[in-house]
């Protein structure tokens, strides 16, 4: 019977099935089995990502694409063996995907605001998750840089595209017609 809490020294793996028994207040997310603690995110961290969320939600609804936004776990398979469990600041679904306490697939985009104490953990785990299940587009946010960074997969790898900044616009790849100020973001 493994313990009610991970170990915090990475020596073992484990599953969503494990991931379910964890108790306390702490938030957790499994990559390759291994879990990693998230840090509650800051002020700016959510106005951020709160300002991202208005305008994605607000173009979508009535669409066939919804966005969610942390904390969800998302789950790439429905397994309750999968070691993938992660809770994205902000993503997209379309077409068939599963959700009832998680939301099961692959999501068409995704979104990580940058903390201090994560960004390590958004811009290279998930980043190299990101691009082994494809997920289509990956944008990281620097609300300290106030830059939005790009990737897009092109079939074998997340590639960085481009760099956005106050005064310019930005549109995901896969929904051309919602046309951001990347300024507004940030202020």
């Amino acid at each position: 019977m493994r313990s009610m809490r991970p170990k915090r020294d990475r020596t073992e793996t484990y599953t969503y099935a494990d991931y379910l028994t964890w108790d306390g207040p702490e938030r957790w997310e499994l990559i390759d089995g291994v879990p990693y603690m998230l840090a509650s995110p800051t002020p700016e961290h959510q106005r951020v990502l709160g300002r991202l969320f208005l305008d994605i939600g607000g173009f979508l609804r009535g669409k066939p694409c919804e966005a969610f936004l942390a904390p969800l776990d998302l789950c790439f398979e429905a397994s309750m063996d999968t070691r993938h469990v992660v809770q994205p600041d902000l993503f997209v679904m379309c077409e068939d995907y599963l959700r009832d306490q998680r939301v099961v697939g692959v999501p068409v985009w995704v979104i990580e605001v940058l903390s201090p104490s994560t960004a390590a953990h958004d811009a290279i785990r998930k980043l190299n998750l990101y691009q082994r299940v494809r997920v289509k587009e990956y944008w990281i946010v620097e609300p300290d840089e106030r830059i939005i960074n790009v990737y897009l997969h092109d079939g074998e790898t997340l590639r960085w595209t481009a760099e956005y900044k106050p005064g310019d616009k930005l549109s995901p790849s896969l929904f051309p017609e919602l046309v951001m100020d990347v300024a507004a973001v940030f202020t």
